[in-house]
């Protein structure tokens, strides 16, 4: 410390005392030297593996989501023509459960006409209140709510999907599709 006031240096210059302590640094395992001399010896042939998988990772999620965006598994809609949103939401601890499901036209002005939505599941799992329900006028920007009742009918603990698809009338491919993973019902769960 240098007492600048009084214009002299005070006896402790220099760097602190246990900068010069030494620290308790494991020793190096053979496995340790091993894995760096493997790593000095073949590293040019690990960084281009290295590159092969991540190339190799971005083809694969490349193409599952063109696989994706052609069979209309995306939750909002990259059509012209109806440019929707889909949000699903599912209450209840079972056997009962409300399927909630939100539309929303993301399109700025032009309002979409003869929209409906189709409900597909096992019937054998599951007994659908509505598995068609026809959708309002949608206005841009606007978020339409429908409601169905879902029960499931087995107690052995098995749960399934429930499929959403939204069409639009005169147009045969669905404009959006979702799957919905069902919860296990509650006299399904044992404690």
């Amino acid at each position: 410390n240098v007492d600048l006031s009084a214009g002299q240096a005070s006896a402790s210059v220099g760097p602190s005392p246990k900068q010069f302590q030494k620290l308790n640094v494991p020793r190096k395992t053979k496995t340790f030297v091993d894995q760096t001399l493997r790593e000095r010896e073949h590293g040019v042939a690990m960084h281009r593996q290295f590159q092969h998988d991540l190339y190799r990772l971005r083809l694969t999620t490349a193409r599952n989501f063109a696989e994706a965006l052609q069979k209309k598994m995306m939750p909002i809609s990259n059509s012209n023509f109806a440019p929707l949103k889909l949000s699903a939401n599912v209450q209840g601890i079972g056997p009962m459960f409300r399927l909630t499901i939100e539309v929303m036209n993301t399109s700025t002005n032009h309002p979409i006409m003869g929209a409906y939505v189709v409900l597909v599941t096992n019937d054998t799992l599951y007994v659908l209140e509505k598995s068609y329900i026809s959708l309002p006028l949608l206005v841009p920007s606007l978020t339409y709510t429908v409601n169905t009742m879902v029960r499931c009918t087995s107690d052995q603990g098995i749960t399934d999907s429930i499929n959403v698809f939204v069409y639009i009338k005169g147009k045969c491919p669905p404009v959006l599709t979702a799957i919905i993973d069902m919860p296990a019902s509650e006299s399904m769960i044992v404690v």
